[in-house]
């Protein structure tokens, strides 16, 4: 199972392990997807400084609830603070 490649439902493209990035000490901030693994840091929490980073925009389905959530738009990772 390591080794699968996963498939997107939609167009069949394939799916990028990453994860959701929510800096908040005190303050609401845009998500971030980061490219590969989390690794855990003293300072910040998580590591995210030189990875790929990018805003992810979520939609809801008004009808089932589904969210699909897309990642197109770069960013920089945040800083120690989380913004």
């Amino acid at each position: 199972m390591g080794g699968d490649v996963k498939r997107c439902p939609d167009c069949g493209g394939e799916m990028v392990e990453g994860f959701i990035l929510d800096g908040t000490r005190g303050e609401l901030t845009f998500q971030r997807w980061v490219r590969g693994r989390p690794e855990s840091s003293l300072w910040a929490g998580v590591k995210a400084k030189g990875k790929e980073c990018r805003f992810v925009q979520t939609f809801r389905c008004a009808g089932c609830g589904l969210l699909r959530s897309y990642a197109n738009v770069e960013a920089e990772p945040p800083g120690i603070w989380g913004v």
